[in-house]
C-alpha cells in the first residue's frame, strides 16, 4: 500500500525527468549546431511532452485516490464495522425498510473500489478532479491554492485534448512554455497531496 508521500515523490520525479528531457531537446534546436531532425520536427516533441505531461497528472490523480481508499480500508480493517448494519443505515431514505438477502453480506466492511474502476471517473480537468474528490469526501473546491491554479490547469488539459483529439499543430507552443507548464502542474499535484495527506491524519 503506497502512502500519499511516495506517491508525490513518484511524479515529482518523473516530472523532473521531463524537465530535463524538454530542456536538453530546447538546447539542441538553438545550439550552434542545431540538431536538424529536432529542428524540423518542433511541434511532434512539444505535442508528445504535452501529452506526457497530463498522462502523468492523470495517473498522479489515480494513485493518489487509492491512498484514500486503502486508508480508509486500513481503518475499517481496525474498526471491524458491520457491512449490513452500514448499508442498512445508507439504503434509508426516509423511513428504514427491509434489505433483501441478496444486499446481505455477513462480513466486515470494506471499500470495494479498485484502481481500475477509478478509470472512468479520472481526467486530467479540474472540474471532473472535484466531482471526484466529492466522492472521498473532500472539498476540493473550496481549497484557495485550487481555485488559485484551476485555470491554469484547465488552460493546459484543453490544449492537451486539442492535440489528442483534434490534431492541432501546438505550433503555439514553445520548450519555454513546456517547462512552465511542468512547473505548473508540479505545484498543482504538490497542493493535492497536501489536501489529501491532511484527509489521511484525521
Amino acid at each position: 500500500m503506497e502512502n500519499n508521500i511516495s506517491v508525490f515523490s513518484t511524479y515529482e520525479a518523473l516530472l523532473e525527468e521531463l524537465k530535463e528531457l524538454n530542456a536538453e531537446t530546447q538546447n539542441k534546436v538553438i545550439s550552434d549546431e542545431p540538431d536538424a531532425f529536432i529542428t524540423q520536427n518542433i511541434n511532434f516533441f512539444t505535442k508528445s511532452f504535452m501529452i506526457t505531461l497530463c498522462a502523468y497528472l492523470e495517473s498522479f490523480l489515480k494513485d493518489i485516490t487509492m491512498t484514500i481508499i486503502d486508508n480508509t480500508n486500513q481503518k475499517l480493517a481496525n474498526s471491524k464495522i458491520t457491512h449490513n448494519l452500514v448499508k442498512w443505515s445508507i439504503l434509508k431514505k426516509k423511513e428504514l425498510g427491509e434489505l433483501n438477502d441478496n444486499d446481505l453480506l455477513f462480513e466486515d466492511l470494506t471499500i470495494k473500489i479498485t484502481k481500475k474502476e477509478l478509470d472512468e471517473f479520472i481526467s486530467g480537468s479540474p472540474y471532473k478532479t472535484e466531482k471526484l474528490f466529492k466522492k472521498i469526501g473532500i472539498k476540493l473546491y473550496e481549497d484557495i491554492v485550487y481555485k488559485e491554479q484551476k485555470e491554469k490547469v484547465i488552460s493546459i488539459v484543453e490544449k492537451r485534448n486539442k492535440i489528442v483529439h483534434h490534431n492541432d499543430s501546438a505550433s503555439d507552443i514553445s520548450f519555454s512554455d513546456i517547462q512552465t507548464n511542468i512547473d505548473t502542474i508540479n505545484s498543482y499535484m504538490k497542493n493535492i497531496n497536501s489536501i489529501i495527506k491532511a484527509e489521511l491524519v484525521k
